[in-house]
């Protein structure tokens, strides 16, 4: 009798926990309304939940809290979003302003992962961004591993 009590209650509490978080899961419009909250940490799961979903219809609010918000995590987990979305053009365009914009590094190297992980190496502007970075970041040994896998990519060379 002890034994089924115990597997009922396991089961209940097991049950009420998968329910809970079930609950806690929120729509793709809830989470884009999200990045317009004055919580950085809000703002990066929104993005992190937008990126890892690839919802396209997320780029252009993303596109806006890149270009705007003062956090620098926010920025970093904005273009790390950008770039898990498969989308060329203009979150390219955008991540190659914010390289040349930006003055944290840590921002400049996650747009250019991003632009890297969006394999638009023959867009123009991410070919500015490269060339920007060359003559401007190359101090920084992480911006300069990055730049060097694109400018092998934008080049068409083989590894």
């Amino acid at each position: 009798m002890k034994k089924l009590a115990t597997i009922l209650l396991v089961s209940l509490f097991a049950f009420n926990f998968i329910n809970a978080e079930e609950a806690k899961k929120k729509s793709t419009d809830e989470y884009i309304k999200d990045l317009q909250s004055e919580s950085a940490e809000v703002v990066i799961t929104a993005a992190q939940n937008l990126g890892e979903k690839k919802v396209v219809e997320a780029i252009d609010p993303l596109i806006e809290v890149i270009k705007t918000h003062e956090s620098a995590k926010v920025r970093i987990a904005v273009a790390s979003s950008l770039g898990k979305m498969g989308t060329k053009g203009e979150p390219t365009t955008t991540l190659s302003k914010v390289i040349m914009k930006d003055s944290d590094n840590s921002v400049v190297y996650a747009s250019l992962l991003a632009i890297l992980n969006l394999g638009d190496v023959k867009n123009e502007a991410a070919i500015e961004a490269v060339k920007f970075c060359e003559e401007n970041k190359s101090d920084d040994i992480f911006i300069k591993d990055v730049v060097s896998k694109l400018t092998v990519a934008i080049s068409g060379e083989k590894k």
